[in-house]
């Protein structure tokens, strides 16, 4: 199996980009490119910037799972759209759908958080109409939540909006979904075991893998969205 520098070194090796032009692109130095390409490092905080320059699948630079090939066609910006001021009282536009927000409901990208997802508060996201049925989402069984935690980080930042389609339930290997396990809500990479086993994987490498009886987790939906603030 491959390495994350040998991932590295090849996906810059197919771009075209030399060392010094990555490192303008996700503005970084120089040095620390060289330190990620020749092992003395494994992470760095701006791993995705650098997955979306030499244009590669994140969760394949990151952990070797799936394909190279980048099958994001658009950016998030130009797939969102341009975003304008609303409140509560303002009518919906033809292209626009309202989702529950469970603000107060976290879901822990690390150790859990107890809670009851159920726990409704009134509070609403407006998402685009269009966009969700190019995803085959029915906004009858989307809702939105917040995570809490690093150890989905760099992809989930903590504080991050994330979208669940409660439609979605069976496990495909290397999907990140939302999950109940034994009363924590938590969101995670699940892959499928023999054994009626489950493997729970995180994005930040400092977490490591846990494998559990598919019995004790319950999934509440596929993660297909996110927002966050990036710094």
């Amino acid at each position: 199996m491959t390495t994350f520098t040998d991932r590295l070194n090849l996906a810059l090796k197919n771009s075209g980009l030399s060392q010094h032009q990555l490192a303008e692109k996700v503005k970084i130095s120089q040095p620390a490119i060289q330190k990620l390409l020749s092992g003395k490092s494994s992470t760095s905080r701006k791993i995705v910037e650098i997955a979306s320059a030499l244009n590669v699948d994140l969760l394949w630079l990151t952990k070797g799972i799936g394909s190279a090939t980048n099958n994001k066609s658009k950016s998030n910006a130009s797939m969102l759209g341009a975003i304008d001021e609303w409140d509560q009282q303002t009518p919906l536009d033809d292209d626009e759908v309202e989702l529950p927000f469970y603000k107060d409901v976290r879901l822990a990208a690390g150790n859990g958080f107890a809670d009851d997802i159920e726990d409704y508060n009134g509070y609403k996201l407006r998402l685009s109409r269009s966009t969700m049925r190019k995803y085959g989402i029915d906004k009858d069984c989307a809702v939105c939540l917040t995570v809490y935690g690093d150890s989905m980080e760099p992809v989930f930042r903590d504080g991050s909006t994330v979208g669940i389609n409660q439609a979605d339930k069976n496990i495909r290997d290397g999907k990140i979904y939302a999950i109940n396990h034994d009363g924590l809500l938590r969101i995670k990479i699940l892959e499928k075991l023999p054994g009626n086993h489950v493997k729970i994987r995180s994005y930040n490498s400092e977490y490591s893998d846990e494998v559990v009886s598919q019995d004790e987790i319950t999934v509440l939906g596929r993660v297909w969205w996110q927002s966050s603030i990036l710094d």
